[in-house]
């Protein structure tokens, strides 16, 4: 069945480099095959480096800017940026603005915790 969800009935979880709310997971539409999330990641704040060893993630920048890091480079990201990470692939995101957040719309697949 049909489900759809309006970002505004879904409140934000406090996280230690900002908020996230789960648009659709497991938990709130049972989505077995993918968890969509929006996170703010407050100025001057960094997810540190890490990974999902059976997730692959997409994050598609809405606003602000900031960096994308992996072991392997670090990439300039801004509105309309989407980053592709493989399962298993340590990576962190950054917003290096004193006063502006960086908002991404976050894709895994599967919804699976890790």
């Amino acid at each position: 069945m049909r489900k759809i969800i309006s970002v505004n009935e879904v409140d934000y979880e406090k996280v230690e480099w900002g908020l996230t709310k789960t648009l659709i997971g497991p938990q709130n539409i049972g989505s077995k095959k993918l968890k969509v999330n929006i996170t703010e990641y407050l100025p001057g704040h960094v997810h540190k480096l890490h990974s999902h060893p059976n997730q692959e993630e997409v994050i598609y920048i809405l606003s602000g800017k900031g960096i994308t890091e992996t072991e392997e480079d670090k990439r300039e990201i801004e509105p309309g940026s989407v980053v592709f990470i493989p399962a298993g692939v340590k990576h962190a995101t950054w917003n290096l603005s004193r006063s502006e957040s960086l908002k991404a719309i976050i894709i895994k697949a599967p919804p699976e915790v890790s």
